[in-house]
């Protein structure tokens, strides 16, 4: 298959750890023989906050998105039409797509879906999550989410509750499909946590929870400093990891500032690096508001690492022996599931992850249901 990709949501030169798990689908797809190109239109915002530490890929283009910030969210599908649409002209001048593939509803699975249409093939799209779970909230973002996906030829969720999530909002469940998310399970896997805990400068003795992500609101992080207070300091006193950065970062750095050596802030971390963060973490903990199917947790689950998350999402599907689930936002429950997850000795539990897919499958799944889209169109098409 030929497939063009249009998302915002994908690795660039201005934020090369963006997106990392539809990377992994492209070249999951390149692998299984298709030719996948992507157009991923870069924010103005990223060039002018940021410096350009990546590179670009092959087959991947980066136009220059204008939009006006912080306002107008359910129109910014008419700014990036502007940059998107003559860079897949180009591309196409030599190449043709058999199907556009559209990742985040809106404004990036509009905008694909346009692009579709323009070259008369099907459009696909594969929703995220809090596209689904958390823009829908306002009246005027959900009615655009709404068109965006009934106009697709088929949607993809990660998950049956996001797939029944995009079913409650209208659209026929014939024409949304549920798979899993697999994970690369040669880059991560079960490894000596000491030596990891050696190799980042981690304290060997003390019991380690470790957050990865965004730091934005939705991610819940101010749940999880307030459940930190709460936990019992003994002899050896746990120390909480928060690997990443966002709009939150200054405000988390003033709180953590009081809780002294007892929060570490450690900024982006590579997605080649995370084997090790997750190696050193006796636990794993994601408080957030909403998630589909946290990436984080399943990384972590196959580095051996059990999770204590909010039981938002898939999550709850992804329980194990040594993983626990809270209801979002109760202080209390996630200090008590920390601290029972940090007792005993460093790295003395570990998690089971025989229930996650391995990414091929789940690649093999999208191909399938692209296929059979394909296939639908086809006949449609003769009949």
């Amino acid at each position: 298959m030929r497939i063009l990709l249009v998302t915002s949501v994908y690795p660039t030169p201005y934020g090369p750890h963006k997106g990392t798990f539809n990377a992994a689908l492209v070249t999951g797809l390149h692998l299984a023989g298709d030719d996948v190109r992507v157009v991923a239109p870069i924010p103005w915002t990223d060039r002018l906050r940021r410096r350009a530490v990546g590179t670009t890929a092959e087959g991947v283009t980066h136009p220059l998105w204008w939009y006006p910030p912080k306002v107008g969210h359910h129109r910014h599908h008419r700014w990036m039409r502007r940059t998107v649409l003559p860079a897949a002209r180009t591309i196409t001048e030599e190449w043709q797509p058999d199907l556009v593939l559209g990742y985040w509803t809106h404004p990036d699975g509009t905008v694909a879906l346009e692009v579709a249409r323009e070259f008369g093939v099907p459009g696909v799209l594969l929703v995220g999550g809090s596209d689904i779970l958390i823009l829908t909230a306002k009246p005027a973002r959900r009615a655009i989410i709404v068109e965006t996906l009934l106009a697709a030829d088929r949607v993809l969720a990660v998950g049956a509750p996001l797939r029944d999530s995009v079913v409650a909002l209208g659209v026929p469940p014939e024409r949304v499909d549920a798979f899993a998310r697999g994970v690369d399970r040669q880059r991560f896997a079960p490894t000596d946590g000491l030596a990891a805990r050696r190799r980042l400068g981690l304290p060997l003795d003390r019991p380690i929870a470790l957050w990865v992500g965004r730091m934005v609101p939705v991610k819940g992080l101010d749940v999880l400093l307030a459940a930190w207070s709460l936990i019992h300091r003994g002899k050896a006193a746990p120390l909480l990891v928060l690997a990443g950065d966002g709009e939150q970062r200054g405000e988390l750095a003033q709180m953590a500032a009081r809780y002294g050596d007892s929060v570490q802030l450690v900024g982006s971390v590579s997605h080649a690096a995370l084997r090790d963060w997750y190696a050193a973490a006796d636990v794993v903990v994601l408080p957030s508001r909403s998630e589909g199917v946290p990436n984080v947790l399943i990384e972590g689950l196959a580095c051996g690492t059990p999770f204590v998350a909010s039981a938002v999402g898939a999550v709850p599907d992804l329980l194990e022996p040594n993983s626990r689930v809270v209801p979002p936002g109760d202080v209390p429950a996630l200090a008590a599931a920390l601290e029972d997850a940090l007792q005993g000795p460093p790295l003395a539990r570990r998690a089971d992850s025989s229930h996650i897919p391995d990414r091929q499958e789940a690649v093999a799944a999208v191909r399938a249901i692209l296929q059979r889209t394909l296939a639908a169109r086809a006949t449609g098409a003769a009949s």
